[in-house]
């Protein structure tokens, strides 16, 4: 089955759902179209102000991304708080990547998410304190800062991914410490599904918690009937009261042929607004006022509930390439039991039989299946006992219209979690549905594209889509974000062992943003790795100038300097970096105490190989350093194994130096 797709338009305020989303979050602008949520926004509003760290919880659809967008961030902003944008652990993943200094992409998801007209260069290594004190200094007052979907920290059981995973815990613990101290004006609320509390609690500490509980009887009927009070039309007594209790009542088919009721205590919001979007899209223009009747024929609530689990399941099939009528089977044979009850299945269970996790994961995202964690392992089961008819009688269809802009979003979450061969497909869908004139998000795709390749170190594939991501944002006049693809292609250039290459493009990159310092110390990079060790350090030293304290330009720098022999004045650099050192410039640093004959290099070599062992500059400097301590057997074997080493290889003018250590008879060889 093919994915169908829709083109971007722009959108109006009223769209084919009028006055409800369907099954997704509100947004900020759709506020007054947002109710039922009075009271819990007031206890909340309340607990962010008071708690320099607040977690709300709930599980998937209950309506905390709707809670937060649509009343509590304009409630503070009302109050003339300083609140941040809502904050995303997964997003941005159409900028170049390589085009940024070393970065957990965590964290410059988060602070880009957090400040978007910021430019993303100038986030790369900051860290969470760093910005909110930057913050703090330029606005005065507490931060308040929201992570939405903060579950999407722990979705990847990619192991490059679980490392940085836990080290923007720990930074994010740091922030937390130390608002608690009262050394950081922050109040952090944390919004995350129910599954990860314990998570977050064992690493940030409990804070104050807030249940998000689904909907009760007279909240539901609030948020059918308080949006029609925008539109034309209105429900006559008692229509809205029948769609509530038809949401919360049902009769279930048994196995023995009987049936067994169901009366709900409470509603499913993202199941509310499926079924109030499908009767508002069913409704006949001719209708202002919505009888029981009209109830009755355009809004059953059975049918609209089959309809969207039928959609859900159609998309997310045709996303991961299956049939939609097996996978239906197969969700209701694992999760209805034959006495009608919802059943459960752990993630090993569903790849056993051959539906990936990511399907798993996107049925939760869409509001059908909840997932819950059991001594470590993730187990799923419908969202709700209301789901379990309509999923039998789940109405075989097409899946639904999907923009690009929904593919590439997905995309760009694929990636990040390490997904690459969904991202790939997530991609191409995107690409085939947008107009060959759309440059600005065909770039994007590109940009995306090449930080899928460069990922795989696939680097001239990479390089390739940068390429094109250049010329189509050349087209449109966009010069910082050419400029910034424009690095990209310098740094897979220098990966692919192509320093002059790498300089000519990172020097039209400097010519487009010669205010960007990133891009200026990665061309001082380039230059070094040429073998115009001085002329990178000028750059450098222009870089330093206009911000003294730049930790890149630092540690390059210092390496650059310690690897001349200029130890002095390498120390004066490499002393200065606080934070987020590379094992290279440990490494550097340790040869230039022991280039003085100070204490602490041995200290310092040791540290670097044992974080990076096969790094290249790392083992050189360890080869010189011992052999400045006389140990010429070491330095031999360092030397050796700096000629080998791939992560990264050493650049041309440090490879004659490892040759030199090494003896002649190695040179030979190569």
């Amino acid at each position: 089955m093919k994915a169908r797709f829709v083109t971007r338009t722009a959108t109006t305020k009223w769209s084919a759902n009028g006055p409800y989303p369907g099954a997704r979050p509100f947004q900020q602008h759709e506020q007054g179209l947002f109710f039922g949520r009075a009271s819990e926004a007031d206890t909340l509003a309340e607990l962010w102000r008071t708690n320099y760290l607040t977690i709300m919880y709930g599980h998937t659809g209950a309506g905390k991304s709707s809670l937060l967008s649509a009343a509590l961030i304009p409630r503070l902003q009302e109050d003339s708080h300083d609140v941040l944008a809502p904050g995303r652990l997964l997003s941005g993943w159409t900028y170049p990547r390589p085009a940024l200094p070393p970065h957990n992409p965590y964290t410059q998801s988060l602070l880009a998410s957090w400040s978007p007209n910021e430019a993303a260069t100038s986030l790369a290594g900051v860290t969470i304190r760093q910005f909110v004190a930057r913050r703090t200094e330029r606005h005065g007052g507490t931060v308040f800062a929201v992570i939405d979907q903060a579950e999407e920290l722990f979705a990847s059981s990619e192991p490059g991914r679980q490392v940085y995973s836990r080290q923007f815990l720990r930074e994010l613990a740091e922030s937390v410490q130390e608002s608690s101290r009262g050394s950081l004006r922050l109040h952090l609320l944390l919004s995350c599904r129910e599954s990860v509390v314990d998570l977050f609690t064992a690493e940030l500490g409990n804070g104050a918690q807030f249940h998000l509980r689904p909907l009760d009887y007279d909240q539901a009927l609030d948020a059918v009937t308080r949006p029609l009070t925008a539109t034309w039309r209105s429900f006559a007594a008692g229509a809205p009261e029948k769609l509530v209790r038809g949401l919360m009542t049902s009769k279930i088919e048994t196995g023995d042929g009987t049936e067994r009721s169901i009366d709900l205590d409470r509603v499913e919001p993202a199941l509310l607004q499926a079924v109030c979007s499908s009767l508002w899209k069913s409704l006949p223009a001719e209708v202002s006022v919505v009888s029981e009747h009209d109830i009755r024929r355009y809004g059953e609530v059975d049918a609209a509930l089959a309809s969207y689990c039928g959609q859900l399941i159609a998309l997310t099939a045709t996303d991961h390439d299956m049939s939609s009528g097996l996978l239906q089977a197969w969700l209701v044979r694992t999760f209805v039991t034959t006495g009608g009850t919802r059943g459960t299945a752990y993630e090993g269970l569903a790849d056993t039989a051959g539906v990936p996790n990511a399907v798993l994961r996107a049925l939760e995202d869409g509001y059908l299946l909840v997932a819950e964690r059991r001594a470590g392992a993730i187990w799923y089961q419908l969202l709700s006992d209301r789901l379990i008819e309509p999923l039998r009688h789940a109405t075989d269809s097409h899946p639904p219209l999907a923009g690009a802009e929904y593919y590439t979003e997905s995309a760009g979450r694929a990636l990040a979690l390490g997904e690459f061969s969904l991202a790939q497909r997530y991609a191409g869908y995107a690409l085939h549905g947008l107009p060959t004139t759309d440059f600005r998000h065909l770039a994007e795709v590109y940009s995306l594209l090449g930080n899928l390749a460069s990922e795989q170190d696939r680097l001239s594939e990479a390089e390739n889509h940068y390429r094109s991501a250049a010329r189509l944002f050349e087209a449109v006049r966009n010069t910082p974000a050419v400029a910034s693809q424009l690095a990209a292609v310098g740094q897979m250039l220098l990966a692919q062992g192509k320093p002059a290459a790498a300089v000519e493009e990172l020097s039209s990159a400097s010519d487009r943003a010669p205010h960007d310092l990133t891009v200026q110390t990665q061309l001082a990079v380039a230059l070094w790795v040429m073998g115009q060790s001085r002329t990178a350090i000028s750059v450098l030293t222009g870089v330093l100038a206009i911000d003294g304290g730049n930790q890149e330009a630092l540690q390059v720098r210092g390496e650059i300097l310690a690897d001349l022999g200029d130890s002095r004045e390498a120390l004066h650099d490499l002393e200065r970096v606080v934070h987020r050192e590379r094992p290279s410039t440990r490494a550097a640093r340790g040869l230039a105490k022991a280039q003085l004959g100070e204490p602490g290099a041995e200290k310092e070599i040791e540290g670097a190989l044992e974080d990076a062992p096969r790094n290249g500059p790392v083992l050189l400097y360890a080869a010189r350093a011992k052999a400045l301590a006389g140990d010429k057997a070491t330095a031999i074997t360092l030397a050796r194994h700096a000629l080998n080493a791939t992560d990264p290889p050493l650049p041309e003018h440090q490879h004659r130096t490892a040759l030199e250590i090494a003896g002649q008879n190695l040179a030979e060889r190569y």
